[in-house]
Order: C-alpha cells, then structure tokens, then sequence
C-alpha cells in the first residue's frame, strides 16, 4: 500500500468514524430519554433490596445493585449514584421505594434521595429521612 493510498484511507475513515460515534452517541442519549420519560409517566411503585454497592471510581459514582419484585415477578437492576460513605453499612439489605414502568418492568429506579421522590411528585419516606438523613428526624 503507498503512503498516498493510506492517506487517503484515513482521510476517508476518520470523518467517517466520527459520524458512526456521534450517530451512536445520539441514540444512546435519546434511548435514555424515552426510557425515563416512560417510566415517570407509567410508573408503579414497589419495594426492592439494595444487594451491592461497589465502589467503581466512575465519575465518582457508585455501583448499586438492586432487586425488587413486580407482578410476581423477579428482577435485578443497576444504578450508578454516590453513597456516602456512612450509608454503605446501612443501604443494604434494607426495603427501599422503587419505581417501575409499568410498560416495561425492567425499566425502574430505586428512589433514594429527596430529588428521586420528587422527580414522580411523591413525598419523601419518612423512614428514609430517619436513616438518610438523621439531622431531619
């Protein structure tokens, strides 16, 4: 290959790269859209456990695993979202509101914070106040 030829080829390559990312990234953005979008408007309340929190370092973020039943059946879902340090012992295992898209029940959230609970104009736990945020009690 002559080094006019892979000039070329990358020439040609890398805009096309950046249309397939962006195109990629576009659809990932509106998929989350649509999927948060049903679920405030279609949404179901149940009770799920927080089983994992794993400390993944992305954007600070942490990993919770959660598992929550609906209808009979059981599922398994992920949120990334900082935990205080001093709720890592307390989170797990305890019964916390989750929302489900009652179109799609894997599609749901595990409603934590104050902002979670207002996001579906629901008031906040007051059990979740008692150990979220003790200085409220």
């Amino acid at each position: 290959m002559s080094p006019l030829s892979s000039t070329k080829s990358l020439i040609w390559g890398l805009p096309i790269f950046f249309v397939l990312l962006a195109g990629f990234l576009i659809y990932v953005n509106v998929r989350e859209n649509i999927l948060e979008r049903s679920l405030r408007e279609n949404h179901a309340l149940t009770t799920g456990t927080v089983v994992e929190i794993d400390e993944r370092g992305v954007k600070k973020r942490d990993r919770i695993t959660y598992h929550y039943t609906y209808q009979g059946k059981a599922y398994a879902a992920v949120r990334w979202l900082f935990v205080p340090e001093e709720w890592k012992s307390i989170v797990p295992g305890r019964p916390l509101p989750v929302a489900v898209d009652t179109t799609d029940p894997d599609n749901s959230l595990l409603l934590l914070y104050r902002q979670d609970f207002e996001g579906f104009h629901l008031p906040y736990s007051d059990s979740l106040k008692y150990f979220v945020y003790p200085d409220e009690r």
